[in-house]
C-alpha cells in the first residue's frame, strides 16, 4: 500500500501552490467568530496539522488545544462551551467519526470539519445537525500514500490563510547546503538511533510531524521538547543514550537560543539546525517541507520507504477496531438531555439527590403541560430560530419554508417577531409569495414587538415616527465615541461581523448604557447585534394578544406555542420563552417552570423548528403536541 515518498514529495510545491490559490473565505469568516476556546481534532499525521491549527489561534489571543478523538472523548464535561476542529484528510476513518457523534451530544458551540476530498462521511453526518459546517477540498494530486504528505502540506497552508487571514509568500526548495547538511547529519547516525526534536516558538507542529513520521514509518525512535524545557533534565537522555542525535528546528528570532544550546552539548552528538528563512508561521510551512526531506533521505538511508514501510497484520486490525463499543457510556435519554441544558449541569446525574428529584418533576411537568394543550397559533423568533446563523443574509431554507406554507393551509396562525424590520416583510413575503392569501393568518413583530401588524401591511414598519426620548440619549453619548448604530422610533442596533470588535462593542455598549442610568431601557441580544429598546414599548409578548385576537376571529384555540432560541436574558428571546407554552430551540432559561429545550443534541435552529413540527398533530380548529 502507499506511494513512492520521493514522488509524493516531487509534487509538494504544486500541492502549495494550489492550496495558496484556493477559495477560503468561508473557512475564515468561520473561525474569525470565535472567542470560546477551540479543540482541534485529528489523528495521525492530520494530528501535526491540529497542533499548527491550535498555534496559529494561539497567535490571535484565543485558548486552544490540540487533541486526539479519545482525548475529546474525556474531555467531554468541557465541550459545551467550545468550538471544534476536526481535521481529517478522508474524512471516514473511525474514530474521527466516533469523536464527531460523542462531540455532537455535548453540543458544542460550533463544529466545523476541513477535509482533503469531497463527499466524505463527515460531510453526510455533519449535514443532519445544526452549528456544524464542513470544508471539503479536493486536492489535486489524490490522496497521500502511508504518511500525511501533501494533504498536510495543504492544511498548513490553508489553515494559515484562513485563520491569520495573511496571503502567504513562501519559500518553498530546500537550499542546496541544507540538503548536504541533512546526508552529512544522516551518515552520522545509525539504524538505531534515538532522536531528540528541539524546537523554538513557532515550530512545534513540524516537531510534531517529524515524531509521527519517524515512527509511523518505523523509522527511529524520537522524543520532543522545546529549547528551554530541554533544558530541566532532558538533556541527561544524552549522557546515559550515546547513539542519540538532535534535530533543531529554528526562525531566525530564536536561531541565537538554538545555536547556542548547541554548542553546549559535546561535538560527538550528532546535530543538524533546520532554519526558517523568516519570522512567523508562515516559516513554519518552509520548515516543513524540510523535514520532509529529512524524512526522505532517513529512510533512503535505512532502506524504507516512508510512503510504503508495510504494515503488519496487526496494525491494520488496530486502526479498524471498531472501539466505541469498549468504552463504557450509557446512551441519555432526551430527558437527561433536556435537564442537564435546564439545570446548566453536563449530565442530570452530577445533580445532588434532591435536585434531581426537583429537576425530573419539572420536566414532568412541562411535558404534560405541553402536550394536553390545544393551540391555534404557533409564535416564532426569526434570527437563529426559523432562519439559521448560517442563512442569515440569504433566507430561511426550503424546508422551513415549505412547513409554514403547510401550516398556514391548514387554517392556523402564524407569528413572527424579530429584532428586524422591513427585512422580516420581505423574507416572509417570499415564503407566500405564491400563496398569496395565506398571509392574512401571518402576523408580524417589528423592531421587538414595537411594531405590529398583518403580513398583508406593507406600511408596516412604520419609521416615520420620531426616536424615542431615552433613545436619543444613547444615540447622542454613543455617536460621541463613534459608534453610530442602525436607528427605529423605538430601538436602536449595533452589531459586528468579527468576534474581536462584537466582543468590544458589547462591553462599549452595556457600559454607557448602564452609566446613562436611563431606568425605562432594557438591552437585548440576539445571535449577531445588540438592540436597546423602551422596556414597555417594545417586548416581543405584545403580539400574543394581535395573534389571539385572530385566531378568534378563525374559531381557533387561543393558546400560542412560542418558539425561540436565545431564552436566558440578555437574549432577546427571555420575555417570549418565559409564557406558559414555550419552546426553545437555543439557549434556555434556568426557570424550571417554561422555556425548555426538548430537542434531540445537535439540533438547533431551523432543523430544530423542523424537528418540532413533525411532532405537531392537527385537529379541526386545534393543534396538539405529540409525544416529546
Amino acid at each position: 500500500m502507499g506511494k513512492p515518498f520521493s514522488n509524493e514529495l516531487n509534487v509538494v510545491p504544486e500541492t502549495i501552490t494550489w492550496a495558496s490559490a484556493l477559495d477560503v473565505r468561508e473557512l475564515a469568516k468561520t473561525v474569525s467568530k470565535y472567542s470560546h476556546p477551540v479543540y482541534v481534532v485529528g489523528s495521525g499525521g492530520s494530528f501535526s496539522a491540529c497542533v499548527y491549527a491550535a498555534n496559529l489561534l494561539s497567535s490571535r489571543g484565543i485558548f486552544a488545544k490540540a487533541v486526539t478523538p479519545l482525548e475529546l472523548f474525556y474531555l467531554r464535561p468541557t465541550l459545551h462551551f467550545t468550538n471544534l476542529i476536526f481535521i481529517s484528510a478522508s474524512g471516514r476513518n473511525t474514530d474521527i467519526l466516533f469523536a464527531f457523534k460523542k462531540a455532537i451530544e455535548s453540543e458544542p458551540i460550533s463544529i466545523t470539519g476541513i477535509c482533503m476530498r469531497k463527499k466524505t462521511k463527515l460531510y453526510a453526518l455533519a449535514a443532519e445537525y445544526s452549528s456544524c459546517n464542513v470544508h471539503e477540498y479536493a486536492l489535486p494530486v489524490g490522496k497521500d500514500g502511508f504518511l500525511a504528505t501533501n494533504s498536510l502540506a495543504a492544511y498548513f497552508v490553508i489553515l494559515y490563510r484562513s485563520i491569520l487571514s495573511q496571503t502567504l509568500n513562501l519559500v518553498q526548495n530546500t537550499p542546496a547546503d541544507q540538503s548536504i547538511g541533512l546526508s552529512g547529519f544522516i551518515s552520522r547516525t545509525s539504524e538505531r538511533t534515538c532522536f531528540t526534536l528541539l524546537y523554538g516558538g513557532y515550530h512545534q507542529s513540524v516537531a510534531v510531524d517529524l515524531e509521527s513520521k519517524f515512527s509511523e514509518a518505523g523509522l527511529a525512535p524520537s522524543l520532543i521538547s522545546d529549547f528551554r524545557h530541554f533544558a530541566h533534565g532532558r538533556h541527561n537522555w544524552f549522557d546515559k543514550q550515546p547513539d542519540s542525535a538532535i534535530i533543531a528546528l529554528c526562525s531566525p528570532s530564536d536561531e541565537k537560543l538554538a545555536q547556542k544550546t548547541l554548542s553546549l552539548l559535546p561535538t560527538e552528538i550528532p546535530a543538524i539546525l533546520l532554519k526558517s528563512t523568516e519570522d512567523g508561521y508562515g516559516g513554519t510551512i518552509e520548515l516543513l517541507t524540510q523535514a520532509m526531506e529529512l524524512i526522505s533521505l532517513y529512510g533512503k538511508v535505512r532502506k524504507i520507504d516512508p510512503g510504503r514501510p508495510g504494515v503488519p497484520p496487526y496494525g491494520s486490525k488496530i486502526y479498524h477496531l471498531s472501539y466505541e463499543r469498549l468504552l463504557e457510556d450509557k446512551k441519555r435519554s432526551l430527558a437527561d438531555v433536556a435537564i442537564a441544558r435546564k439545570a446548566k449541569v453536563e449530565k442530570w446525574s452530577d445533580l445532588p439527590n434532591d435536585k434531581q428529584a426537583l429537576w425530573k418533576k419539572g420536566y414532568d411537568k412541562t411535558i404534560l403541560q405541553l402536550t394536553t394543550a390545544r393551540y391555534g397559533c404557533l409564535v416564532f423568533d426569526y434570527d437563529g430560530t426559523l432562519c439559521s446563523s448560517a442563512n442569515r443574509f440569504t433566507g430561511m431554507g426550503s424546508e422551513i419554508k415549505q412547513l409554514l406554507v403547510s401550516f398556514a393551509k391548514r387554517g392556523f396562525v402564524i407569528g413572527v417577531i424579530s429584532g428586524r424590520g422591513k427585512s422580516l416583510r420581505e423574507e416572509l413575503e417570499k415564503v407566500f409569495v405564491k400563496t398569496p392569501k395565506l398571509m392574512e393568518q401571518v402576523i408580524v413583530g417589528y423592531y421587538n414587538g414595537s411594531d405590529i401588524g398583518s403580513l398583508t401591511d406593507n406600511k408596516k414598519p412604520n419609521k416615520s415616527k420620531p426616536l424615542h426620548a431615552s433613545l436619543q440619549q444613547v444615540e447622542s453619548r454613543l455617536l460621541k465615541i463613534g459608534i453610530p448604530g442602525q436607528v427605529s422610533p423605538n430601538q436602536l442596533t449595533f452589531g459586528s461581523d468579527t468576534t474581536g470588535e462584537w466582543v468590544s462593542l458589547r462591553e462599549t455598549l452595556l457600559n454607557e448604557v448602564m452609566l446613562l442610568n436611563l431606568d425605562d431601557l432594557t438591552v437585548v441580544e440576539s445571535s449577531h447585534s445588540i438592540d436597546i429598546i423602551p422596556r414597555k414599548v417594545a417586548s416581543k409578548n405584545h403580539i400574543l394578544s394581535h395573534c389571539r385576537k385572530l385566531c378568534t376571529k378563525l374559531g381557533l384555540a387561543k393558546e400560542a406555542l412560542c418558539i425561540g432560541d436565545k431564552g436566558q436574558w440578555p437574549g432577546n428571546d427571555y420575555a417570549l420563552l418565559a409564557n406558559k407554552y414555550a419552546l426553545s430551540v437555543g439557549d434556555v432559561s434556568s426557570d424550571i417552570e417554561t422555556g425548555w429545550n426538548l430537542c434531540p443534541p445537535g439540533l438547533r435552529d431551523e432543523k430544530a423548528v423542523a424537528y418540532l413540527f413533525s411532532k405537531l398533530n392537527y385537529h379541526k380548529g386545534y393543534f396538539t403536541i405529540g409525544a416529546l
